[in-house]
């Protein structure tokens, strides 16, 4: 097949039910930023970016941002070229080709479904914690986790347009607290005179700061901005829509961590660093407590669980769409691209999803495991899967460019410059991870690398199915991907 036919094929050629929807850049925005749970960030996550960062942390969520909004740009780049709604899995087909497409949408399954499964187990242990405080005693933790299974495993068989909608209110709610609490400790008597310090080069090599760790903390807290492109086909003007939610999700995360820091420094000072070492999942709730009111402890509490909720919803439409475009292009079961006629939903990809986390939780339940193991390991393992395919992204903005990009006039700049940078980046971050795994994942030094070696493994998996598909499926061949790279 030319180059010329085979890049006119779209998701409608293969697909008779498309999925549709109308929404507009700023709930598709709010859609993804509940992937990365702002509020649970804050109050849980970013004391342990302060662990390493200390004072120097809000330099260092601004150094993550402006590397992020470099990647940003190769991605957007990717997105106008590309024009299929497949993400990680479309955008590498594109530039690097089929096989390594494959394996990476299915490394991408995975590891978004090893975030959801680790998530939603959070939450439910949240909730029995709250319980115990309130009453003196709780449900079992996996009694609230199944509860919030249910309950997102009925919306994602809704239209998008409902979870957009709950999640645009969850988001209010958290961004509002989060600055309440940053402009309450800046407004506070008592605060610690930090002034301009945390934004000092110098600070990044003060005695205790640990910049690559910090900075590897720092844009994990970033994921679920990359996700735009998986909802090209439910969002108005896609050309518009997916760039502007992305470029305004990437700043919005930015600004809200950096003031979120720079508050919580301002609140501890020089003790900043110990107390976010000795006592990090109090840290946030305490000077909430001290410099807002104690009143409010349980409402913040209630948010936190909310923003858990959100994240576990968002989570969970991404995976079901990643299924449903694997199944539009022949790598999964045709069942798997059926859409609600009324809904105009992934229904069954969605349901599919739904089952999968149910047939990894009841293992676990049964067995008695700690439900650290399901959200320390698990979502360690699907943040190191997504910081690779990132830098997969980056290599097949390049390989385009090079390969296509020169004679077609596309931007030197946005094509290859940007990727290169943010690829040297993501290099230099995936061999860290590979280093500390156990940073991620816990566990002794080296105990648990198998499971990153795991995501390698399912890579491998995709690119044998896909020349599997070539030699005996080549009309299945043709569609993965939906592009024109074997």
């Amino acid at each position: 097949m030319s180059i010329e036919a085979k890049d006119l094929i779209s998701s409608s050629d293969y697909s008779p039910s498309r999925l549709s929807g109308n929404m507009g850049a700023f709930s598709l925005m709010l859609t993804v930023l509940a992937f990365s749970a702002p509020l649970t960030t804050v109050s849980g996550y970013i004391p342990v970016s302060l662990m390493f960062g200390g004072i120097a942390s809000p330099l260092i969520f601004i150094m993550a941002t402006a590397v992020i909004l470099i990647f940003a740009v190769g991605y957007i780049s990717l997105n106008d070229a590309v024009k299929r709604p497949g993400d990680f899995y479309a955008f590498i087909s594109f530039g690097l080709g089929k096989s390594l497409g494959l394996g990476s949408g299915f490394m991408a399954a995975v590891s978004y479904f090893l975030l959801l499964a680790g998530v939603a187990s959070f939450f439910g242990v949240s909730c029995a914690e709250l319980q115990r405080s309130i009453t003196g005693y709780a449900m079992p933790w996996y009694a609230y986790t199944l509860i919030c299974w249910l309950a997102v495993a009925v919306m994602g068989y809704l239209n998008v347009e409902l979870s957009a909608k709950v999640l645009t209110w969850v988001m209010f709610a958290e961004i509002i607290i989060c600055l309440a609490f940053a402009f309450g400790v800046f407004g506070a008597a008592g605060t610690q005179p930090v002034g301009m310090s945390p934004f000092t080069p110098s600070e990044l090599t003060g005695v205790g700061i640990n910049v690559p760790f910090s900075m590897l903390f720092a844009v994990s807290f970033f994921m679920g901005f990359e996700a735009t492109a998986l909802f090209r086909d439910e969002v108005k003007m896609p050309e518009k829509t997916i760039p502007r939610a992305t470029y305004g999700a990437i700043i919005c995360i930015g600004l809200l961590y950096t003031v979120s820091a720079y508050a919580l420094i301002s609140a501890y000072g020089a003790d900043t660093q110990a107390v976010a070492t000795s006592n990090p999942a109090s840290m946030f709730s305490l000077a909430f407590a001290n410099f807002i009111s104690p009143r409010f402890h349980l409402l913040l509490t209630l948010m936190v669980l909310t923003s858990s909720f959100a994240c576990v919803l968002s989570i969970h439409n991404v995976l079901s769409r990643y299924l449903h475009n694997l199944a539009t292009d022949g790598a999964l079961p045709e069942t798997l691209k059926k859409v609600h006629v009324r809904h105009l939903s992934p229904y069954f990809a969605s349901f599919t999803v739904s089952v999968m986390v149910l047939l990894v939780l009841v293992p676990f339940i049964a067995k008695g495991v700690k439900p650290e193991v399901l959200y320390g390991q698990l979502s360690g393992v699907g943040t190191a899967g997504v910081i690779i395919l990132m830098t997969m992204v980056c290599l097949s903005s390049i390989s385009y460019f090079l390969r296509e990009g020169k004679k077609q006039r596309r931007s030197f700049s946005k094509l290859f410059l940007a990727p290169f940078i943010s690829a040297s980046f993501f290099i230099w971050l995936v061999f860290l991870v590979v280093k500390n795994f156990e940073m991620l994942a816990g566990g002794e030094p080296g105990e648990r690398r198998w499971m990153l070696y795991s995501l390698m493994a399912v890579i491998a998996a995709g690119a044998m199915a896909a020349r599997y598909f070539k030699a005996r499926k080549p009309d299945v061949f043709a569609r993965l991907g939906r592009t024109y790279i074997s």
